[in-house]
């Protein structure tokens, strides 16, 4: 936590900065929505060919997944402040995007047997009922520094007031910390250990992600 209000200092700081930039130079504030949530950003043009961009995008939200034959209930929030630099190599609406950001993403783990003692379930390399595992609670969790790299469109670019983008990019945040725990706790450590390790391998290093965005500038 203290990591990321550090990282939502800093970028505010540089959004600050930048609206003390040279007054020839477009400084904007931005909305956006996609697969990281929510987003705001402030934006600086520091010449035809360059952007600065800071701020952070999020969501939390619920879903059913899959992990190693184990179907969860997961609670996922998610917060990525960060810093991006866009260069224009034409100095047109297409642009590269290279860019550093703190990955914070929760997913909170919940799988309920069916209360039936005939039913067994696979966990790693045993077979259990609903008595001997009570619920699976678990969490996966990211909590590190991710470079991004991406490309984006800057629609509208020379409209004075008002512009409209698309990013489309990957972060790297690597592996997840894992936890899992069975109430009842007639699971096997080893077992446990096992499901952690398959879940981990079901995760991905690599994160696509695409926002819409909106920008106003003065």
């Amino acid at each position: 936590m203290n990591r990321i209000r550090g990282l939502l200092f800093a970028s505010a700081g540089v959004a600050g900065g930048l609206a003390a930039a040279p007054a020839q130079a477009d400084f904007g504030i931005g909305i956006s929505l996609g697969t990281n949530g929510f987003g705001v950003e402030a934006k600086q043009s520091l010449s035809p060919s360059f952007d600065l961009r800071a701020g952070i995008s999020g969501l939390v939200y619920h879903y059913e997944y899959e992990y190693d034959d184990v179907d969860y209930d997961i609670e996922q929030s998610l917060a990525v402040p960060g810093v991006m630099l866009d260069w224009r190599p034409a100095q047109g609406m297409f642009r590269l995007t290279l860019g550093a950001a703190y990955f914070n993403d929760v997913q909170k783990l919940k799988a309920v047997p069916e209360p039936n003692p005939f039913v067994f379930y696979n966990i790693g390399n045993g077979f259990y009922n609903y008595t001997q595992i009570g619920v699976l609670n678990g969490k996966v969790s990211w909590h590190r520094g991710a470079p991004y790299l991406g490309v984006g469109w800057d629609f509208l670019r020379n409209k004075k007031n008002l512009g409209f983008s698309v990013d489309v990019g990957a972060y790297y945040r690597g592996e997840p910390d894992v936890s899992l725990t069975a109430s009842a706790g007639g699971v096997s450590q080893a077992d446990l250990d096992h499901e952690i390790r398959s879940i981990k391998s079901d995760s991905w290093p690599v994160i696509p992600a695409v926002q819409l965005g909106m920008t106003f500038k003065f």
